[in-house]
C-alpha cells in the first residue's frame, strides 16, 4: 500500500522543504486546527510508527487558503518521547509544524507514498472536515527525528494543490 514511488505528477509531494513556507508566497495561508490532543491511534498507524505506547499526541490540520483546502496533515508522536516536544506541539495552535521541525535540527526520512483512498485515518478525517475523498491526489508519510524525539507525519495532497505546484 505504501511505496517509495510518487504516484502523482505533483512535484510538491516530493519536496522536502517547508510546504507552508513555500505556499505562503501565494497569499494568506491558513492552518486550520482540527484537533490537537492525546489519543489512541489505530493499530495501522501504530504499526507504521513502531510505537508501543497506548497514547500518542496527535495533531490534525488542514493547510490552505480561504475555502480552498490544499493539504491535510496528521502528526503523531509518543507521549514519552519528550515533554519539550509535546509542549511545543500543544503551543502551535494554528501555526505550522514546520516552525518546530525546520528550526530545531530534525532529520527527515525518505517519503513513502500511497494513492489508496482506503487508509483509515484519511477516510475518517476527510469526512469530519467536509473534504471529498475523491479530491485526494496522493498521501505521503515521513518521520522527523531528533535524538529520542520522533514524529510521524502524514500529508494528504488535495486537487487544489496543483494550482501551486513548483
Amino acid at each position: 500500500m505504501w511505496s517509495k514511488k510518487n504516484y502523482s505528477d505533483l512535484r510538491l509531494a516530493s519536496s522536502k522543504k517547508s510546504l507552508t513556507k513555500y505556499l505562503s508566497q501565494f497569499g494568506d495561508l491558513e492552518i486550520q486546527l482540527i484537533s490537537s490532543n492525546i489519543q489512541k491511534i489505530s493499530e495501522y498507524e501504530k504499526k507504521i510508527y513502531g510505537g508501543v505506547s497506548k497514547n500518542f499526541y496527535v495533531r490534525d490540520v488542514v493547510i490552505g487558503f480561504k475555502k480552498k483546502p490544499l493539504i491535510f496533515a496528521r502528526s503523531i508522536t509518543e507521549l514519552h518521547n519528550s515533554k519539550r516536544l509535546i509542549y511545543l506541539l500543544k503551543k502551535l495552535n494554528n501555526r505550522s509544524l514546520g516552525s518546530i521541525l525546520f528550526s530545531r535540527n530534525y532529520i527527515r526520512s525518505q517519503f513513502k507514498y500511497s494513492k489508496s483512498k482506503q487508509i483509515q485515518f484519511s477516510t475518517e478525517r476527510f469526512r469530519k472536515i467536509n473534504v471529498e475523498l475523491e479530491k485526494l491526489l496522493v498521501l505521503r508519510q515521513s518521520f522527523f527525528t531528533n535524538r529520542k524525539e520522533k514524529i510521524l507525519l502524514f500529508e494528504g495532497f488535495l486537487e487544489n494543490t496543483k494550482m501551486y505546484d513548483e
